[in-house]
């Protein structure tokens, strides 16, 4: 269901148009489905975006999210990780974000195609006792990045 929404209501400066989805969730563990709605707000007028088109952003949006999310707690194990101090958590965050960019640039040139994940671009970076990896750093040309 799509309506027009204005800002100071719906405390969200520029907003034209908001929508709520209603949908049916199964999570696996529990038996029976839960029923869950999302309010979609949008500074994009109605005569420019449809239903569809907010409902196809909003998949979008969730596909990044949930890609980088799976990639961050999987393979970069940010979930496991306890470090405590902020500036040390923060910079952390960054080093796995800018590794996870590099690695989706390797995967998508890897010729192995069995090895193009980004389990098989740490494992790449951590042959040879991690001299690919320590190249990241040293060296002036990115050839690194190209598998052999």
């Amino acid at each position: 269901m799509r309506f027009d929404a204005e800002p100071e209501p719906c405390c969200f400066p520029y907003v034209e148009q908001a929508a709520r989805l209603t949908r049916f969730v199964d999570r696996g563990q529990k038996t029976k489905e839960e029923i869950e709605t999302e309010w979609l707000l949008t500074s994009v007028p109605a005569n420019r975006m449809t239903s569809e088109q907010m409902l196809s952003a909003d998949r979008d949006y969730w596909g990044i999210e949930n890609g980088l999310h799976l990639r961050l707690d999987v393979t970069a194990g940010e979930d496991r990780s306890r470090v405590q101090n902020p500036v040390s958590a923060l910079n952390l965050a960054m080093i796995r974000r800018a590794t996870i960019s590099l690695g989706i640039h390797w995967i998508q040139r890897c010729p192995n195609k069995r090895q193009a994940t980004l389990r098989g671009f740490y494992d790449f970076m951590a042959a040879n006792g991690a001299r690919k990896a320590f190249s990241l750093v040293t060296a002036r040309k990115s050839r690194w990045l190209y598998p052999v």
